[in-house]
């Protein structure tokens, strides 16, 4: 028995330098200590708009868009869905599929949607004596939903109405994805960048991020990013800027430029753990140039941009994003990183990218979203937590078939017949039972719950929000647009006794 431990710890001294090579495999030790590197500059430069050049492709798993200039647009950009057809049904087709609509809400499902007094005034009451004496942070997690800046962005303004204007918070730096957007006036990126995203699968490998449930790295000199901090919303000032990266074994270094001047290099070489550049500017900061130095590999974990006092929501919304990729990164270093920067609240809008495919477990989700809960529970222990339900959605198909049609009294030709199907009952349940078991788990987890597919039921659903004019539904009818995004978010405000006159 000796021998053979002998021989097995033997074995595992010979293999260890592999192990730590490989890059495929888990870090062995990961080391929750986070590193700073001050920065004081003067700020205030008045700067040209940042305009990008022609922009290069995004290495990534699966082809995406090139990033492009950032929201500056003088209209919204063309949401998820809203360019696929629509052909119209008879008015007699509608009303057959109208009789197979889930029910609206009923009462009880309604009262079950108000939000508990109690924690009503907890929320309010933790951010107002945070956003006192400095900055008080909401972070927001989701899918494409929150990604597409319109829902965020109504919050953020109700937010900080109420509790004081603390900057743009999250600059997410996989912007150029689809459907996700930022609230500051352009991103540009050069040189190649490759991005990863947690594992929707439980047993596939961690990968090590920041907040942003997110990792960016780049391992040429030729790989920049450059962000101009002001925001179309004049009210948006950041006189504190973080950039949070990776120290790890092999790393490489990366040149630092606030406002057109160069500050510094920073070096990424070390035992495993996060580092932060903080750069705080007695006048509002304009821009921000990262450039990577030498061929060697620099992780970016997340950009945050904030003013002295007031509200910060950091919007973390990713476009595909399912509740599991909080079981998908390195626990220790997400605790690492949530320490680094807290949060008052924290909101996780989840499910949609949870409950599609052809059949689906509400037992094995209510295991899953709890995984999820629990992951969060142990990075923000002690966070007001809300959380969203997927929205109402309706599935639309199409039927071809032959059809003779008669051309004179003898003469018939084959014509291909297109019949538009939707199936108005099997995803609204889906999402009705989510949203159940969100609300089960709430409770058990101190989290408040807002129904997001009642609030839709109530208003019709999603083929009565996709038929209004203008729409309130895109044509896929499973994101809204602009318009439905915004009247969602007042709705939420509402809930959340954020609107004018109410709160504490």
């Amino acid at each position: 028995m000796m021998k053979k431990t002998a021989d097995r710890l033997l074995l595992v001294l010979a293999l260890l330098p592999a192990i730590v090579a490989s890059e495929e495999t888990a870090p062995i030790e990961i080391t929750s200590t986070v590193t700073h590197s001050m920065f004081s500059v003067a700020g205030g430069k008045d700067m040209d708009a940042l305009k990008c050049t022609k922009p290069q492709r995004r290495k990534s798993p699966e082809p995406r868009p090139a990033p492009s200039q950032g929201d500056n647009q003088k209209q919204d950009p063309v949401p998820a869905g809203s360019e696929e057809e629509i052909i119209a049904l008879s008015e007699e087709e509608e009303a057959a599929m109208l009789k197979k609509a889930f029910a609206p809400p009923s009462p009880e499902e309604l009262r079950r949607n108000l939000p508990k007094s109690e924690w009503i005034k907890k929320f309010h009451a933790t951010l107002l004596g945070a956003s006192r004496q400095r900055i008080a942070r909401v972070g927001m997690w989701g899918g494409s939903h929150m990604a597409a800046e319109f829902f965020t962005a109504e919050f953020r303004q109700a937010l900080q109405d109420r509790y004081g204007v603390g900057g743009p918070g999250h600059i997410n730096l996989l912007y150029g994805r689809p459907g996700l957007n930022l609230p500051v006036s352009a991103f540009c990126r050069t040189g190649e960048w490759h991005e990863a995203l947690p594992p929707r699968t439980v047993s596939s490998p961690h990968i090590v991020s920041g907040l942003g449930l997110y990792a960016m790295t780049a391992n040429t000199p030729q790989a920049a990013l450059e962000i101009d901090l002001r925001s179309t919303h004049a009210k948006y000032r950041a006189h504190h800027a973080a950039l949070h990266f990776l120290r790890q074994p092999g790393g490489g270094s990366f040149d630092l430029i606030v406002d057109g001047e160069n500050i510094g290099t920073l070096d990424t070489e070390g035992q495993r753990a996060i580092g932060v550049v903080e750069i705080s500017a007695a006048m509002p900061l304009s821009r921000i140039e990262l450039r990577v130095s030498q061929a060697k590999r620099v992780t970016l974990l997340g950009l945050f941009a904030e003013d002295h006092q007031g509200v910060v929501l950091d919007n973390f919304g990713i476009a595909g994003a399912a509740g599991n990729y909080w079981r998908g990164v390195d626990p220790e270093l997400f605790k690492a990183v949530a320490t680094e920067r807290p949060y008052e609240a924290v909101v996780l809008a989840y499910g949609t990218n949870d409950v599609t495919g052809k059949t689906w477990n509400p037992e094995r989700y209510r295991q899953d979203y709890r995984q999820t809960l629990i992951a969060m529970r142990a990075a923000l222990p002690q966070a007001a937590c809300i959380l969203v339900t997927p929205g109402d959605r309706v599935t639309r198909f199409y039927v071809k078939k032959i059809v003779k049609v008669k051309i004179g009294k003898r003469k018939t030709v084959n014509k291909t017949q297109v019949t538009t199907h939707y199936d108005l009952l099997t995803f609204p349940q889906r999402h009705a039972q989510a949203a159940a078991i969100q609300r089960e788990l709430g409770d058990e987890y101190q989290c408040m719950v807002w129904d997001m597919s009642i609030v839709m039921r109530e208003m019709g659903g999603a083929y009565a929000l996709m038929k209004r004019s203008p729409p309130w539904m895109a044509n896929d009818l499973i994101h809204l647009t602009p318009a439905g995004y915004r009247e969602m978010a007042k709705r939420f405000v509402g809930w959340l006794e954020l609107s004018s006159g109410k709160g504490p």
